[in-house]
């Protein structure tokens, strides 16, 4: 086997791993799906929706019938990429100030291990 058609061999074969992978993140649009993937519960998908970790028109949208429609790139690379945000709640003279700090997903790891 030469060279080329031991190339030609593998470009099929990652052409196909490529459909597949499209064919299986196509499925990632319902809230169920998304939260399967992850490996989160529902109501932590309402929550990242409600406090922005989720951006609306980058990781879902509204579709015709006013259901929640997730979009299956944005929702990898959230997994591949998280951008978690510590929020810090101060309290000065009753009047709640909300600060949100960008933390790394190495250091987001840690902080949930301790919480």
């Amino acid at each position: 086997m030469t060279i080329e058609s031991k190339l030609d061999t593998l470009q099929e074969q990652l052409n196909t791993v490529c459909e597949l992978l499209q064919m299986t993140i196509n499925i990632l649009n319902t809230k169920k799906a998304v939260s399967k993937f992850l490996n989160k519960s529902e109501k932590t998908i309402d929550n990242y929706i409600k406090n922005n970790t989720f951006i609306k028109g980058k990781h879902y949208f509204i579709n015709e019938n006013n259901r929640i429609e997730f979009i299956p790139f944005a929702i990898v690379d959230f997994k591949k990429n998280p951008q978690y945000k510590l929020k810090i709640l101060e309290d000065k003279d009753n009047v709640q100030k909300e600060k949100v700090i960008e933390v790394s997903s190495t250091t987001s790891k840690i902080l949930k291990g301790i919480v």
